[in-house]
């Protein structure tokens, strides 16, 4: 599943007047509801959830995430992640909610045990430590493309600069917006034939041709086409054009943050109560945030560090935290990655070999097929 099209859900439950918790399977017969079977595992929409706990008037969205506040507990659930994150700790589940044609499914029996967990009658779920719960993300752990998961994954690659916007440009003329879009063509040619079989990952570059491109139109190229991840490439350059500057480094986003906000609350009465709901929602958008796309950001930045130093002859420089426009704006995973440093003439100079480059479009291509494969999108393989 896609990673601006998490659906995160803060899921509500309430308890029988007997302080028995509602057995979903038994309410869905009684209401007549449909049922899905996925491998052997049954599955109800999520409307019909809300229906069955009387909940379906009091949600709230943002975007594509759903939240719902009960008795001051925050709930969150990504569409395609086994990952539960209740009141801030994170939880895993035996089977992810999947969505079919924009419809969310849930599964029955892990909802049923979600309920005993949110109300503290057995600890059925273990906390993952936190260096587990980054590698096994909320937004990203989905499955293979399958009957259930009908969405192409789509992976969009910004090479920086173009058209009227050079870049860095080396002493002997090689500029940046040339070698950036060089070599994001040559890594989509190469993950298009390694993924050759996977029909349902798609990949898209921002530009073509040389072109100039805004960073809004980029950020909003890619929710336009509802991207997972979003891959950017650029070459660097030194403060002062020094000639020794080397090596290469990847940064990911310090935060995410939506470019427009939830409206003030209307004057009259229930100002208060609004404004307090509506400052809650926000504080649920950063701390998803913080652990899903972020998480997922860093990890992908490291697998881009750790195929580039296999590769290149050069030092490493690290995956770095920045917010950059392109990586904060953008709801999904991000990562902007340098390949050298074109004021250094010797790198300079390799970077207009047509080798070096389709090197480093391979290396770059490899890093995301190795998140790829982290993220089980090749289990059916």
């Amino acid at each position: 599943m896609r990673a601006s099209d998490w659906a995160f859900v803060l899921c509500l439950f309430l308890l029988t007047g007997n302080g028995q918790s509602i057995n979903l399977q038994e309410k869905a017969k009684e209401h007549r509801l449909s049922t899905y079977l996925y491998q052997n595992q049954k599955y109800l929409s999520l409307r019909s959830v809300l229906k069955i706990i009387g909940a379906q008037d009091s949600w709230g969205r943002i975007q594509d995430r759903v939240f719902f506040i009960y008795r001051g507990k925050e709930i969150a659930l990504g569409v395609g992640s086994p990952l539960i994150i209740v009141s801030g700790t994170t939880h895993k589940m035996e089977n992810p909610p999947r969505e079919v044609e924009g419809e969310i499914l849930v599964p029955l029996q892990d909802f049923e045990r979600i309920l005993t967990l949110i109300e503290g009658e057995m600890p059925s779920f273990s906390p993952l430590p936190r260096e587990t719960a980054k590698k096994e993300s909320l937004v990203q752990a989905v499955s293979a493309p399958s009957a259930l998961d009908t969405r192409p994954f789509v992976i969009f690659i910004d090479p920086g600069h173009g058209g009227k916007d050079l870049g860095a440009v080396g002493n002997f003329g090689l500029k940046e917006k040339d070698v950036n879009l060089d070599v994001a063509k040559r890594m989509r040619h190469y993950l298009q034939t390694k993924l050759k079989k996977y029909p349902n990952i798609k990949i898209l570059v921002s530009r073509e041709q040389d072109v100039f491109l805004s960073l809004e139109e980029r950020v909003q190229r890619a929710k336009e086409v509802k991207a997972d991840v979003f891959f950017c490439i650029h070459t660097n350059s030194s403060r002062w054009n020094r000639l020794d500057a080397d090596g290469f480094e990847t940064f990911y986003p310090r935060n995410k943050q939506e470019i427009t906000v939830l409206p003030a609350a209307a004057d009259g009465e229930g100002e208060e109560d609004e404004s307090r709901s509506e400052s809650i929602v926000l504080q649920i958008v950063r701390d998803l945030n913080e652990t899903s796309a972020v998480d997922e950001s860093r990890i992908l930045a490291e697998y881009v560090q750790e195929r580039l130093a296999q590769r290149l002859n050069c030092p490493d420089r690290g995956a770095k935290p920045r917010n950059f426009y392109v990586l904060k704006y953008t709801p999904m995973v991000s990562i902007l990655t340098e390949i050298g440093f074109i004021c250094n003439p010797n790198i300079e100079a390799n970077l207009r070999d047509v080798e070096v480059r389709q090197a480093i479009g391979e290396t770059l291509a490899l890093a995301l097929l190795d998140y790829l494969q982290c993220k089980n999108l090749f289990n059916n393989e």
